[in-house]
């Protein structure tokens, strides 16, 4: 294996090292953490919302229906009074259903609501069906038809909810802890040194390695930019403490690093200064 290269070796393979200022800097995340957990409340109140329509309108149905299933039969008495479905892709199907029946005790209406997965294009017919031993418990065969279906689709939903709710709340949690890693470094005289970009990670992030092979990953936003410095290596800009330890990829904008002007135009210019030999 070829010998790494020393710091004062990077400075002659890329003279905008030798640009930044020798004084305490200030840093800034890529993605704060702030957004990243408003995400996840977001989350909370969208996918809650919709494990809360399962726990109050899809599972009793289910329920119900496999109360009657065995022997349900037609309901003359009964009619759908309204009913409309809905396909996502022609593959997720949902459905609701008002049904209106009268008996020796009044008047009654259910609405049932239903999920699942079936393609299908075009309109669904419904017929209304009961257990004479649950007279309450009018439903459809519809429903009955593809009960099974509806148990699997709403476990699958309930599943994926939950992993987008933990999912987003974990990456919260990361951009909490490498902010807290930033602030680590910040104030600190640092030194640029040239690391491997390999590539984007979700959430998304930043994904580096330094010349020992150690790796780093960071979160950043989508329409950021990694600050190149050998496109051909796969070679970025970023900064550590000069004892080693993390290394701080920097943006081709330099947001994330506080600079002055007269910094900022020093670093630029030195950009386009050829290598020496």
């Amino acid at each position: 294996m070829g010998r790494r290269a020393r710091p004062m070796e990077y400075a002659l393979m890329f003279p905008i090292l030798s640009a930044f200022p020798q004084r305490p800097l200030t840093l800034k995340p890529g993605r704060g953490a702030f957004g990243g957990w408003m995400m996840a409340l977001l989350g909370v109140v969208l996918f809650g919302g919709f494990l809360v329509l399962m726990a109050i309108e899809i599972g009793p149905a289910i329920r119900d229906d496999f109360a009657v299933r065995d022997q349900a039969r037609p309901a003359a008495f009964a009619r759908v009074s309204e009913g409309r479905c809905s396909s996502r892709m022609f593959l997720f199907q949902s459905c609701d259903i008002t049904l209106d029946w009268r008996d020796k005790d009044g008047s009654h209406t259910r609405k049932l609501s239903y999920m699942f997965v079936e393609p299908h294009m075009g309109s669904w017919t419904a017929t209304p069906m009961m257990d004479p031993q649950r007279p309450a418990l009018v439903t459809t065969d519809l429903g009955l038809d593809r009960l099974w279906n509806r148990v699997a689709t709403a476990i699958g939903g309930v599943v994926f909810a939950l992993a987008i709710i933990v999912g987003l709340f974990l990456t919260a949690r990361q951009a909490q802890a490498k902010r807290g890693e930033v602030s680590a470094l910040s104030g600190r005289v640092l030194q640029p040194v040239p690391v491997v970009f390999d590539g984007w990670g979700k959430g998304p992030t930043w994904r580096v390695r330094d010349e020992h092979g150690a790796h780093f990953e960071w979160p950043v936003r989508k329409s950021d930019k990694p600050y190149i410095l050998d496109a051909q290596r796969g070679l970025v800009l970023a900064l550590r403490d000069p004892a080693g330890g993390p290394a701080f990829p920097l943006d081709e904008k330099l947001r994330f690093v506080t600079l002055t002007q007269e910094e900022r135009a020093r670093i630029d210019g030195s950009r386009w200064v050829p290598a020496s030999a």
